[in-house]
């Protein structure tokens, strides 16, 4: 029931928030780490190829302090991997310490070494993209049973678990086989279409990106499933938008010029963003060594976030974002489908 009152709670702050003209931070991707033990073939940041060096633990916990002062409710601690940090339990104790709902995104691989911390998790995010053939084409050999393995042991200590899972290529066909998992051991699926690969400015079209037909059929195919029943995280108002991206996958994101057509607001920047691995604030992934950033620890959070409110990325096509980006705008559709989500332990 507490958890309950958090979510109205959370509401209310956004209200009021959206009523007085303010933007906040209320929910932050914190990027720990560069380091990863995977080397995923369409890896949005490269991270291996990143030079940033990571915070120390006390650049972290000043970080979320500030973050704590300026109304964040949630934070989720990315990569990279984040279990290879040896001090991330420290890091999951000072959020939760904070009053700060703290979930983290992960390959599984070290969640049985770590399972002390990640039980301390509000929500745990799986990477699974298929089944074991296509998972391991997308993610590295034996990454599917470890994945799996992480899913299993979540579900056996009650810690609360969902999956994301990739589109590509390699596991066009193997979609219905993780929604069939999901059903079997009890998790929802979170599907994103791929993100361009930038470093440092430099941009290329992800390995394996499904044809422009291909992400429509997929996108279309899900959009069936939820409406059977099928554990699909996100509203079918996301995917729809997905499905009739007019722009062509490869571009998956709208920037300068305001858009000809009738398309979803961004709330990224606005009260929502992430923290890059040295400290950077950008609105969103998709923006990560696209546009310049403030650094939070040079120029403090506020100011930073601040920066960051009036970008010049209009949309995109990634469910997820859009997700946040129509919760954010109290689109009754998407509330719905997270009130629902909440109801059925669909998080």
């Amino acid at each position: 029931m507490s958890e309950f009152w958090n979510k109205i709670s959370f509401g209310i702050d956004v209200l009021k928030a959206k009523m007085s003209g303010q933007y906040k931070p209320f929910q932050v991707q914190l990027s720990v780490t560069n380091r990863c033990n995977l080397k995923c073939s369409y890896c949005y940041a490269n991270y291996p190829e990143r030079t940033h060096k990571e915070l120390t633990t006390d650049n972290l916990f000043y970080i979320i302090d500030e973050l704590k002062k300026i109304g964040t409710k949630r934070i989720n601690l990315v990569g990279g991997e984040p279990l290879l940090r040896k001090d991330i339990g420290k890091i999951i104790d000072h959020i939760k310490a904070k009053g700060i709902e703290c979930v983290m995104t992960s390959n599984g691989y070290m969640v049985s070494k770590k399972i002390n911390d990640v039980k301390k998790l509000d929500l745990l995010c799986i990477s699974l993209d298929g089944n074991r053939e296509a998972n391991d084409a997308n993610r590295g050999k034996g990454s599917y049973d470890m994945a799996i393995g992480a899913i299993k042991l979540a579900k056996e200590n009650h810690i609360p678990f969902q999956v994301a899972t990739v589109i590509t290529k390699n596991n066009l066909n193997s979609i219905e086989y993780v929604l069939e998992k999901g059903k079997e051991l009890g998790f929802s699926v979170g599907f994103s279409t791929l993100i361009s690969q930038t470093v440092h400015g430099k941009k290329s079209v992800p390995q394996d990106m499904p044809t422009d037909d291909e992400y429509k059929q997929i996108l279309k195919r899900l959009i069936e499933l939820k409406e059977k029943g099928y554990p699909v995280l996100f509203s079918k108002k996301s995917l729809e938008y997905a499905l009739n991206w007019r722009l062509g996958y490869q571009k998956e994101k709208f920037m300068g010029e305001k858009p000809d057509f009738k398309y979803i607001k961004c709330n990224a920047g606005k009260f929502f963003c992430i923290i890059d691995v040295n400290g950077d604030v950008y609105p969103c992934p998709t923006l990560v060594d696209v546009i310049k950033p403030l650094n939070c620890l040079e120029h403090g959070i506020k100011k930073a976030f601040k920066y960051v409110n009036n970008h010049p990325c209009y949309t995109c096509h990634i469910p997820c974002q859009n997700e946040f980006n129509l919760m954010y705008s109290f689109n009754l559709s998407v509330l719905f489908n997270i009130a629902k989500n909440y109801k059925s332990g669909m998080r």
